[in-house]
């Protein structure tokens, strides 16, 4: 019997060695496959329908934090080719009051392009926008805005910079249209260039004119013109998740701010 033992023990060994090297094969391919789908998914998840962005700088205060993490709606005004940032289908427009995000339209010396800017549509095509002692103008009507006593809102805003603190600003409440609760708005309470602007913007057709909630402290439209529609990325509609990294040491959550609506 051991010669049989022997002869089946060398006739099998290498079919079965075949076989596991075969399974292992077809599971690394299994698992290649999963992992190319979950990239291919989050690219086109990312690149096209929905997408979060760190904000590092203050111009959106305080309604947009320093360190907010925001989730933006990449379907709000149409379809992106995946990768590109090209809308290739348009089903709406962006509004006075929405908060978008597009790629900077700065000249490619002054800034990097890559760079992603956010800011709050104040003008749409046809407008004519100006600003009286530093109060937004639309068509030749005075935006209402009411100033705030409470300024709760402006605690923990990232930094004690001068530009990203409340110190020697007015916050207000600014409705762009009738029928809306309003947003926060910060302007100067002296001097400033919002205090003493004195241009006049006509938005063209398919332009937008865009600004910050943090008037003085801000890099927009004011200074290098209109954003084109269709190269707006899409609407911010919620902070995902924020983190405190002011005060120093390890990072705090600022667990109040999670999900919270952005208006």
């Amino acid at each position: 019997m051991r010669w049989l033992k022997s002869w089946w023990s060398t006739d099998q060994s290498p079919s079965n060695e075949t076989e596991k090297n075969l399974t292992t094969k077809r599971l690394d391919l299994v698992w290649l496959r999963d992992v190319a789908f979950i990239f291919a998914f989050m690219f086109v998840l990312r690149s096209s329908i929905l997408n979060w962005y760190v904000i590092p700088t203050g111009s959106m205060l305080p309604t947009i934090k320093l360190k907010d993490h925001v989730l933006v709606n990449k379907l709000s005004y149409g379809l992106m080719l995946p990768g590109s940032g090209v809308q290739v289908i348009s089903w709406d427009e962006p509004k006075r009051g929405d908060i978008v995000l597009f790629e900077s339209p700065m000249d490619r010396n002054t800034v990097d392009k890559s760079v992603t800017f956010v800011k709050r549509v104040i003008g749409i095509g046809g407008d004519t926008i100006s600003f009286e002692d530093g109060v937004l103008s639309i068509n030749g009507k005075l935006v209402r805005e009411e100033i705030q006593d409470d300024r709760s809102e402006l605690t923990d805003m990232g930094d004690q910079s001068q530009c990203n603190s409340g110190d020697g600003k007015n916050l207000f409440i600014e409705k762009l249209n009738d029928d809306s609760s309003g947003h926060y708005i910060l302007r100067n309470s002296r001097g400033g260039y919002t205090n003493n602007e004195t241009k006049v913007w006509t938005v063209p057709a398919k332009q937008l004119l865009v600004v910050g909630d943090n008037r003085d402290c801000s890099n927009d439209g004011r200074f290098w013109g209109f954003v084109d529609v269709n190269k707006i990325y899409g609407k911010a509609v919620r902070v995902f998740y924020s983190i405190d990294t002011s005060r120093g040491g390890f990072p705090a959550f600022r667990g109040d701010r999670f999900f919270t609506k952005l208006k």
